[in-house]
């Protein structure tokens, strides 16, 4: 009997979850399924500024693919200033002084700049901390070391991204 009563009362609390939650305020940032909502405009509405070495580039090249769903602008409202830096450090040293694992730390600086009157709107930084593998073979370093810096630019790319659609959707709200 209690087993049946907790199932009817999950059940209710699941049925009356959305209504809860509708009431307390509560909205998708980036809109309905298959729709673009006003942050998602928003963002495309963003002119992305090239960044220095390959590492920018594929940040930029992440952030394209996460603000843009129907081309670049023409006539963007804003533009996006980024600055990447990259540290790496050996973790796990052993007796013969050679690494076993690195951390790589990743830090984009950027600043939302309105492109009507120049002014910086919003201004902030996001960082990555990936580690990786140093192992025996030379090409393996290579390749544990390129995936961690694809990692890190993944995460750096999504925090932006998330940054960025807090700071429209607050704007929006604002009389």
């Amino acid at each position: 009997m209690s087993h049946r009563l907790s199932s009817i009362a999950a059940a209710l609390l699941l049925a009356l979850s959305p209504v809860v939650l509708g009431a307390c305020g509560f909205k998708p940032v980036y809109g309905t399924a298959g729709q673009q909502g006003p942050v998602g405009a928003a963002l495309a509405n963003v002119q992305i500024d090239p960044i220095v070495d390959r590492n920018g580039q594929i940040l930029r090249n992440n952030l394209i693919d996460r603000f843009y769903t129907d081309g670049r602008p023409s006539d963007p409202r804003y533009r996006l200033a980024v600055s990447l830096s990259a540290m790496e450090e050996e973790l796990g040293i052993q007796k013969d002084a050679t690494a076993t694992r690195a951390r790589l730390r990743l830090q984009a600086s950027y600043e939302l700049i309105d492109t009507h009157n120049g002014q910086v709107v919003y201004r902030t930084f996001s960082r990555s901390v990936i580690s990786f593998n140093l192992l025996d073979s030379q090409f393996a370093v290579l390749a544990s070391r390129q995936d961690a810096y694809d990692r890190g630019l993944t995460e750096l790319a999504d925090d932006i991204r998330t940054r960025l659609s807090l700071y429209f959707a607050r704007e929006q709200q604002q009389p």
